[in-house]
């Protein structure tokens, strides 16, 4: 049976299907290892299972035992790991793609309705007994008719925008490519950063953190807004 080690406290049902599969070393105080201890109860296992509080950095990875075959990140992105460093070392490292898409599409969908209806302020208005009657009064932003711009059309960018459409915004988006129509029900395709800013009344940021990403919304890219 082969030998893992969970690097963090997951579900019970997730970890009495580990059990059943492997010789499990588990993390029941749910402590966040340091990297010398990461590596201490990684002795003899033939994968890790981390998480992204697991900072799997080169240095981390190089220290890994020899018998370390797979690194498995209990998570969809994989930005703590060292690809490269795990590359070279023959290890083969594994995520958990679309399981979170349609939560994060419904979280993104959240943050936009609670934006534009100044749910934050309604809230702490009642909280404070402070709620006041006026025509205008935390009046926010109608969805029907806005305009959504979308950076980064994957699957979370896709479900938003299959939301976003039922409630009646038009939906414009920037990606790496233009998808196929069937993908794109009916959104508008922008090549550029400063055409898809200047349309849309609302932005959803839908595109991973890497050194191509980071700082796009700046001083300069503001100013592309209506």
């Amino acid at each position: 049976m082969k030998k893992i080690l969970i690097t963090r406290k997951l579900l019970k049902a997730s970890e009495e299907k580990a059990a059943e599969l492997f010789e499990t070393k588990f993390n029941s105080n749910d402590e966040l290892y340091s990297q010398s201890k990461l590596i201490e109860l990684s002795q003899g296992c033939d994968a890790v299972l981390t998480s992204l509080t697991d900072k799997m950095d080169a240095d981390t990875i190089n220290k890994l035992p020899d018998t370390v075959k797979v690194i498995s990140n209990f998570a969809v992105g994989f930005g703590n790991i060292d690809l490269e460093a795990a590359k070279k070392r023959g290890m083969a490292v594994t995520n958990t793609p679309e399981v979170l898409t349609d939560a994060t599409a419904e979280i993104g969908i959240l943050l936009i309705l609670g934006a534009c209806r100044r749910v934050s302020e309604g809230i702490e208005a009642a909280r404070e007994s402070s709620w006041k009657w006026s025509a205008d009064y935390l009046i926010g932003k109608q969805l029907t008719g806005s305009r959504l711009g979308i950076l980064g059309m994957g699957r979370i960018g896709q479900k938003i925008a299959k939301i976003a459409k039922s409630l009646g915004m038009i939906i414009h988006y920037h990606n790496r490519s233009k998808l196929s129509e069937d993908k794109e029900q009916g959104a508008i395709y922008h090549d550029s950063l400063k055409s898809l800013f200047s349309v849309s009344d609302v932005l959803s940021i839908c595109c991973p953190a890497t050194k191509e990403t980071v700082n796009l919304i700046n001083k300069e890219t503001v100013e592309y807004f209506p």
